[in-house]
């Protein structure tokens, strides 16, 4: 035995000499050059291995064989959506502290709806003047984003020296990613196929996105026919084509493919049409070559950091449903995006030099008619029922009010009353107990435990000042009256359960099946990097990733 012991301790100092003398020759890093953090917009953590028979061997498969796969990753709130989402994967904590409960929600104080990225204190710019025009009656910032995020704390750490932008089709996938200090956030304008900012974080664009601008890429992509990338046949692992409640195109009396995008687009908003097809996609990861081209990033000794969300892949799920051809397709051509990204990556930082991380903010859920064709339990519910029989009822106990100001799909808000609010309250409650499809109730002011872990996503769901007075959580196959397509929001698996794969610096092959939830990603990006927590953050990192864990 002693023989084995000796030749075990040489193998040890011989791995320990190697990497020293590499540290010293710069061959390993001690920090990263440039953390990429990829959202794939409405995923299921399934949709890796259902439809990998036509996925490439470099794109997720790659990420799945050479990095960490943590298989069992959730979300551990409701409602999940895409502004709540983005929110608690950089921050590192749920809407009871960030604040984002939504993507919209209803404001006590202004008493009117809002958008959780809006803020009308800045202006969208797409150009360079010295006084850009405003191109909206709104703007957009993460002002009402509280707490840090790891972005954030990056920046802070560095004293600035560290560049953070973020990108996305949609405004508030890449503002919150990108946090309160980022250099840039740059998302899509629907009205001009043209990337833009606010004056939030500058009032001109730089020259470099005038270009990329200028090539017109939503332009080009949208004289295109969109068919399907590899032979229809090979699609196995959804529905037929033109299945019951797929969005139908302006102009089409079907939902088949192929898709002549130059006869269609006049007719669906023209460049509101690039996010409802795989294309937005395309542009998107051109536009992430662009920026790191363009800040230079991953090209000094500090760690820079690039957030990207693909959102087309939300829209077609939305637009056709999880079931679909289309979104098969899509994510057939979403693996050779992040192949091309990689490869990207590889040769401009270097394949030892970055980090990247991929999840979703979100899942989704069946079609509550596919359901009960494929004899499973699914029905819909309708907010304006549910907001006219409260009213009813209430106005019945208390006298005649608008007792319900706002309500969409998991929460309540009521107006302010003349009668005791506790006592309107309960009496809503009691109320709802009755309305067919409803499995929980939560007013935080009167909740008692009665389900443990249906409280703890309450109270991880609930803020003090943005959510409604009641949240609501539906049987499951349950989703607000749709006729297309699918949505999310709910606490199930379905909802919940999205991929979460780590690749690259420092990152060890392998993989966990032990549950984690999706604010454990950000602690475990600061102890990685060595640097603080964000202000709320979990204070759980992914302990399996970590080299000797």
């Amino acid at each position: 035995m002693v023989p084995i012991k000796a030749d075990k301790m040489k193998l040890r100092v011989l791995i320990a000499t190697i990497f020293f003398v590499q540290l010293a020759f710069g061959q390993i890093n001690d920090k990263p050059k440039l953390i990429v953090g990829i959202v794939i917009d409405q995923m299921r953590a399934e949709y890796l291995y259902r439809f990998q028979d036509n996925y490439t061997q470099n794109g997720f498969k790659r990420l799945m064989h050479e990095g960490f796969n943590v298989k069992n990753m959730h979300y551990n709130y409701m409602p999940t959506a895409t502004g709540p989402g983005h929110a608690s994967i950089y921050t590192g904590t749920t809407p009871a502290n960030h604040g984002i409960v939504a993507n919209d929600w209803y404001s006590k104080a202004k008493k009117a709806k809002m958008y959780c990225a809006a803020d009308e204190t800045v202006f969208l710019t797409d150009g360079r003047k010295a006084s850009p025009k405003k191109i909206d009656k709104y703007s957009r910032s993460p002002k009402n984003l509280l707490g840090s995020t790891i972005t954030d704390e990056l920046k802070l750490f560095t004293n600035d020296r560290s560049k953070v932008v973020g990108i996305s089709l949609k405004d508030r996938g890449a503002i919150f990613p990108a946090g309160r200090l980022a250099d840039y956030a740059f998302w899509y304008h629907d009205q001009t196929g043209n990337f833009i900012t606010s004056s939030y974080y500058h009032e001109n664009l730089p020259d470099w996105l005038l270009k990329f601008n200028n090539r017109k890429l939503a332009d080009s992509l949208l004289n295109l026919t969109w068919g399907t990338l590899k032979p229809i046949e090979t699609y196995k692992n959804s529905g037929p084509d033109h299945a019951p409640m797929e969005k139908i195109f302006n102009g089409r009396t079907d939902a088949k493919f192929p898709y002549n995008l130059k006869k269609l687009r006049k007719a669906n908003g023209n460049f509101a049409m690039i996010p409802n097809v795989p294309f937005g996609n395309t542009i998107l990861t051109q536009l992430a070559k662009a920026t790191i081209q363009g800040e230079g990033l991953g090209q000094k000794d500090e760690t820079d950091f690039l957030t990207i969300s693909y959102s087309s892949t939300d829209y077609v799920g939305h637009g056709f449903g999880i079931r679909s051809k289309e979104l098969e397709d899509t994510y057939v051509r979403m693996d050779q995006e992040i192949a091309e990204l990689l490869s990207f990556l590889d040769s401009e930082i270097g394949k030892d030099n970055y980090l990247l991380f991929m999840t979703a903010d979100h899942a989704a859920s069946d079609h509550p008619d596919f359901l009960r064709t494929s004899k499973l339990p699914g029905k819909y519910f309708e907010e304006d029922s549910i907001k006219q029989l409260l009213n009813s009822k209430l106005s019945k106990l208390y006298g005649n009010e608008d007792y319900i100001a706002y309500i969409d799909k998991t929460q309540v808000y009521l107006n302010p009353v003349k009668t005791s609010r506790e006592e309107v309250l309960k009496a809503a409650a009691a109320i709802l107990k009755t309305v067919d499809g409803i499995q929980e109730i939560y007013v935080s002011s009167l909740h008692s435990n009665r389900n443990l872990a249906i409280d703890d996503f309450f109270r991880k769901s609930h803020n003090l000042d943005n959510s409604g007075d009641i949240l609501l959580h539906f049987k499951p196959g349950w989703m607000p009256k749709r006729m297309e397509g699918t949505t999310h929001g709910a606490l199930y698996n379905n909802d919940t359960h999205v991929p979460m794969l780590w690749f690259g610096w420092q990152i060890k092959q392998g993989a966990t099946v032990k549950k984690k939830t999706i604010d454990q990603i950000a602690p475990t990006l600061s102890f990685l990097l060595n640097i603080p927590l964000p202000s709320l953050s979990s204070k759980e990192p992914i302990t399996e990733i970590f080299i000797g864990e």
